[in-house]
């Protein structure tokens, strides 16, 4: 009994870290992020940003973010990523590794998504 309970709160506990959305964190458009004062990373894997460039972002996967964060300047930085579970983990590896996130854009097939409070922009880029 206690062998499954445990092994039902560490179901949860992965879940939760994966799909829960991040407190604090706003959606802000990638192309008006302050580049003096923040970083924008690009966690969306090699094959998808080749198509779909950010000027001026270091692009760093997500499964490859925890060992190459040092690559990162010590600034605040702006997450990029394709889907809310990059942004999840992504957000939450740079956190632990001692970073500030200022915020993040989903960037899907070339155009903006944000969902704000009650109502969704879409920005064609």
């Amino acid at each position: 009994m206690i062998l499954c309970s445990l092994l039902l709160l560490f179901i949860v506990w992965e879940l939760y870290k994966r799909y829960f959305p991040i407190i604090g964190i706003q959606c802000k458009d990638v192309l008006k992020v302050d580049l003096t004062n923040i970083e924008v990373i690009d966690v969306r894997d090699y094959n998808i940003s080749y198509k779909d460039v950010i000027e001026n972002a270091i692009n760093i996967p997500v499964a490859y973010l925890a060992r190459y964060c040092y690559e990162i300047p010590d600034k605040k930085v702006h997450v990029a990523a394709s889907t809310r579970l990059e942004k999840n983990v992504a957000i939450r590896i740079l956190r632990r590794k001692g970073f500030q996130v200022s915020g993040y854009s989903l960037i899907n097939s070339r155009k903006f998504c944000c969902n704000m409070q009650s109502h969704k922009v879409t920005l064609n880029l």
